[in-house]
């Protein structure tokens, strides 16, 4: 059989294949509403009754694989040297300038590899390191443990290239919610290099910048320490966002990055060019425009201002170029990433297996701890689209929260009566998504 044949056999077989995949989900999937949405392609995934597992959808498997290759591409592109561990020390993520230093340096400082035992590597470090190596293993079990919330310190090897420093920083991602931790060098110098050291104006302006990092109600902002958040503060500019302002489109350049104060923005993906679905949220937790970080100038999403507030802005070029020369906002961009991950993926997960009722009490909550007051203007239709359902599960899901004195809601004025309540009535994929601060730092 040549292999033009052996080509088409396959794809006929490939054929046969979904069509008897296909028509096993319409046997499964139960009751005209539901045979409506997967017909509309508003299903994700169904349940096996042979087995309770959950079985995803070709479509929406394909999403999730081109997601996983977009965050690859988008850790590689990343300039400091980061990896990222599991909660028992096992590296399952390592960029390119993590692996580069490693290979330079034969394995030196830590070089390890995806699948190694980190807390392995710093048992068997060189004689010239290990003392750093067994501390370095010690603050990673009390990150690991939830003791503290951040492990730093200067960390000295010598390798083929010579003697090496680095602050080595074990932290996990900022939410809290991630059973992983995150580990950068920074500062690295090489033989006898030395930092510069800091003059009298230097200091003058670090002060400076203390004293704006600490009145930015943005938590990303004010998690910088003071010598890299002075490398923003000159172009950064206070601007208001309004209700309804569109920050970007789906393959338009991203010409300037946000870091929300009191107003939050809806990350909407379009379908069929018109309809659209919010896959994440962003407020005084984080940014806008993260994507130029990771190398990519366009948007991936319409950006919406959904409640008018404050915010402070600067221009994508300069922003890129702090970034570069900032390892401190790199690590911090790379911890609000990993959670707006989480989020996006809880969010799908979400989607398809809670009720409207469960779905909105989440939604409400996100809203509420992003915005300075209970109080908030959402119409059912702007509802309906956050959350991908029709117009009249929105309607029935809000009168039954207020019956239960959760909320008011009356001409799309919603006042949160009961956050208590409100987070009893939710699923429990709020807890995952829920805003933990990361720690301020104070040098």
């Amino acid at each position: 059989m040549n292999s033009d044949t052996q080509a088409l056999a396959r794809r006929a077989s490939n054929k046969v294949a979904a069509e008897a995949f296909r028509s096993w989900v319409r046997r499964v999937v139960k009751g005209a509403a539901e045979l409506r949405a997967l017909d509309d392609g508003e299903l994700d995934a169904v349940i096996d009754p042979a087995t309770g597992n959950a079985v995803m959808l070709p479509e929406a498997q394909a999403m999730l694989n081109g997601s996983r290759r977009v965050v690859r591409s988008a850790f590689d592109a990343l300039p400091g040297s980061v990896c990222v561990l599991d909660a028992t020390g096992i590296v399952v993520m390592t960029n390119r300038s993590w692996r580069a230093f490693a290979t330079a340096r034969a394995g030196a400082g830590l070089g390890v590899g995806e699948g190694d035992d980190f807390f392995e590597a710093c048992r068997t470090a060189g004689a010239g390191e290990r003392s750093h190596a067994l501390a370095a293993a010690a603050g990673l079990r009390q990150v690991l443990d939830g003791s503290r919330p951040q492990y730093r310190r200067k960390y000295v090897c010598r390798s083929p290239l010579g003697n090496c420093a680095f602050t080595l920083i074990i932290t996990r991602p900022a939410g809290g919610s991630s059973s992983h931790v995150i580990v950068t060098r920074e500062n690295v110098r090489e033989g006898k290099q030395v930092a510069t050291s800091s003059g009298p104006e230097q200091a003058r302006r670090n002060r400076i910048a203390a004293l704006s990092r600490a009145g930015t109600p943005n938590r990303l902002l004010a998690a910088l320490p003071a010598s890299e958040y002075g490398r923003l503060l000159d172009s950064l500019e206070p601007v208001t966002l309004i209700h309804g302002e569109i920050l970007y489109e789906p393959g338009q350049p991203m010409r300037h990055v946000y870091f929300p104060g009191d107003c939050i923005v809806s990350l909407l993906t379009i379908i069929d060019g018109h309809r659209a679905l919010e896959v994440g949220l962003v407020g005084r937790e984080g940014m806008v425009g993260s994507r130029l970080a990771f190398g990519v100038n366009a948007s991936s999403v319409r950006a919406l201002v959904q409640g008018t507030g404050s915010a402070m802005r600067i221009g994508a070029t300069h922003f890129l170029k702090v970034f570069r020369q900032s390892p401190a906002l790199q690590r911090i961009l790379l911890q609000f990433a990993d959670t707006l991950m989480v989020q996006v993926s809880q969010t799908a997960a979400c989607n398809c297996f809670h009720v409207v009722e469960e779905r909105l009490a989440r939604w409400l909550l996100m809203t509420r701890e992003r915005l300075p007051t209970p109080e908030f203007h959402l119409t059912h239709e702007f509802l309906a689209d956050m959350l991908g359902v029709r117009r009249v599960g929105v309607t029935t899901a809000a009168s039954s929260l207020q019956r239960q004195r959760l909320i008011s809601y009356r001409r799309g004025n919603i006042t949160i009566l009961d956050q208590k309540g409100l987070e009893a009535a939710a699923c429990a994929c709020y807890q995952h998504i829920r805003i933990v601060d990361p720690v301020p730092q104070t040098a």
